[in-house]
């Protein structure tokens, strides 16, 4: 790979009549392919194009993230999505299908090739104009709540500067913070709720489309979802109430005593010491160099990596009124390029997520290139896809002095605690879009009634008190990116931490083990199934029974408890 600066990359808009007329131009000589070294050639071809059009929205979206006052690659950003959704591809797929030297190219990539390829046909055989219009929606939706401003006290806020309020020590303060936000969302409802609403009756219309009674089933299939799915998926959730809310109620009693509060409330809930969260000891710049060191640590190849990403700006965490707010992310550039990553950091904890979560995912992006495998296998399945970034976090406690000093103990126990919360929390967002998407025509308000009623299945003890008018009008969905813009991915939050957990587990015992075992699921990459990719690192499904039991008692064992 050659040096190169990621904000000195030329971006050049996709012509996607001449990328359509080139697959035609594929699709063709597939057919007409007369040996398989013929077909994988061809193949390679069209991965390249195809990494050329996702190399040019990548860039775009990044870059209308990094500025959403910038005009140009907000349009960008949404040309490229619409121009990508409604490329079509099934006709060049089903000519790869149907070739007779298809079965040649599943012996060499294995038994995870042809599903993976079948279900590029299965999810986008119809629709296509469907899809160009949830790219536009979503963007359209970011922008606008990036754009956000917060009246607070005299200033004029973006929602980035709120996450620190929200967890300041002074408890009037994150209760003003908490109304003050509510309230700038509420004075967006008219925009936002009908861009909801038409997201879910888009994707619907998506799935019967392509042939699907249900949307739940098409977007599973969508995330690699396969021998497993809704059965499944919900006695997870099941065994989450059971075996897991018991132990985070005790959790919440033992913050309760610590802040010293009669009630624990919904705006205490961000805060784990009374005296406040652990706070970073120093900026994004000291961020990145303390990031050095654990990574140098972890493993020497690892090192150098993180440097070459921040010698080659694929990493821009700093904090900034004008970019996403509430989001990192990482991203594939393209072959022979280093994954980037996105944060915003406001001066909280979870700005060390950024340096180790997203560079978790960043991480088993660059493992995962490094095995030749063809384009469809650059993804993992989607609920194996947060082990690598969840795993991270943990793996870090041990060079948490780095990152906030004295507060490095306060870090690793709050932090495991959060951690426990998320697996429910993400639970909750779950059953939220199986409510959605199994009661089609809700309302945005009977969305968020449905929302309510969840949320207390997995915080019993939860009460908004005078937030709660806030919340009764949806304050909290409009807010939810998640919900706007990933639905039915979240779950894979609380599967992955479930295994990330069981590798911390091993970490404390045989750390050079756990680190290979860590190492060898990244490079999998999507070469698998989510069970066979979890036997690369001799994990079994996070729905397993007992599963959640299990992590329970480890984290009981754990914090002493």
């Amino acid at each position: 790979m050659e040096p190169y600066k990621f904000s000195e990359l030329p971006y050049t808009p996709t012509d996607f009549p001449a990328v359509q007329e080139k697959l035609q131009e594929l699709t063709a000589k597939v057919q007409e392919a007369k040996s398989v070294e013929e077909l994988l050639e061809l193949d390679h071809q069209c991965d390249t194009m195809l990494d050329e059009v996702g190399y040019n929205a990548t860039l775009a979206y990044i870059r209308a993230s990094l500025d959403c006052t910038d005009a140009f690659y907000q349009n960008a950003a949404q040309q490229e999505g619409m121009g990508t959704a409604t490329l079509d591809q099934a006709p060049y797929v089903q000519a790869l299908l149907d070739s007779p030297f298809f079965p040649e190219l599943e012996k060499r990539f294995g038994p995870e090739y042809r599903p993976r390829i079948e279900q590029q046909i299965k999810l986008k055989s119809a629709g296509l104009e469907l899809m160009a219009r949830e790219s536009l929606l979503i963007n359209q939706y970011q922008q606008k709540k990036a754009m956000l401003k917060i009246p607070f006290r005299g200033e004029s806020c973006p929602e980035a500067k709120m996450y620190a309020l929200f967890e300041d020590p002074d408890r009037q303060t994150r209760i003003d913070a908490r109304k003050a936000t509510f309230e700038a969302f509420l004075t967006q409802k008219e925009d936002l709720a009908p861009i909801l609403l038409e997201l879910i009756k888009l994707r619907m219309e998506m799935a019967k489309a392509n042939g699907f009674e249900s949307y739940l089933d098409y977007v599973n299939l969508g995330f690699h979802r396969r021998g497993y799915g809704e059965k499944e998926l919900s006695a997870f959730c099941e065994q989450v109430k059971t075996d897991l809310v018991p132990l985070l109620r005790q959790l919440r009693e033992e913050q309760r005593k610590e802040l010293g509060v009669d009630k624990l409330m919904s705006y205490d809930l961000a805060v784990r010491f009374k005296d406040g969260n652990a706070r970073p000891a120093g900026d994004a710049a000291y961020l990145t160099e303390a990031s050095k060191k654990m990574y140098d640590g972890l493993s020497p190849k690892f090192g150098k990596f993180f440097r070459d990403m921040v010698d080659s700006e694929s990493l821009d965490v700093t904090a900034s009124p004008n970019k996403v707010a509430g989001m990192g992310f990482c991203a594939a550039v393209k072959e022979g390029y280093l994954p980037y990553v996105f944060g915003n950091c406001n001066g909280t904890n979870s700005d060390v997520a950024v340096f180790t979560h997203e560079i978790g995912h960043a991480w088993q992006g660059y493992l995962t290139g490094q095995q030749g495998y063809p384009l469809v296998f650059r993804d993992m399945a989607l609920d194996a896809v947060e082990i690598p970034s969840k795993t991270m976090e943990l793996f870090s406690y041990p060079y948490a002095e780095g990152f906030f000093g004295k507060d490095a103990e306060k870090f690793c126990q709050g932090h495991f605690r959060e951690a426990l919360v998320e697996i429910a929390a993400y639970c909750t967002l779950h059953e939220l879009n199986t409510w959605i998407y199994t009661h089609s025509g809700a309302s945005f308000d009977e969305i968020a009634a449905a929302y309510a009623v969840i949320e207390k299945q997995y915080e019993p003890d939860l009460d908004y008190g005078e937030l709660q008018p806030y919340v009764e009008q949806g304050a909290s969905l409009l807010r939810n990116l998640a919900i706007y813009s990933f639905p039915r991915y979240v779950i894979s939050y609380s599967l992955s931490e479930m295994c990330a957990m069981e590798l911390f587990a091993r970490m404390q015992s045989d750390p050079k083990a756990a680190w290979a075992s860590f190492e060898r699921l990244c490079a999998s990459g999507g070469s698998r199934s989510y069970p066979d990719t979890l036997r690369q690192a001799g994990l079994e499904p996070a729905y397993a029974p007992g599963s959640v039991k299990k992590v329970a008692d480890f984290a009981r064992s754990y914090l002493k408890l």
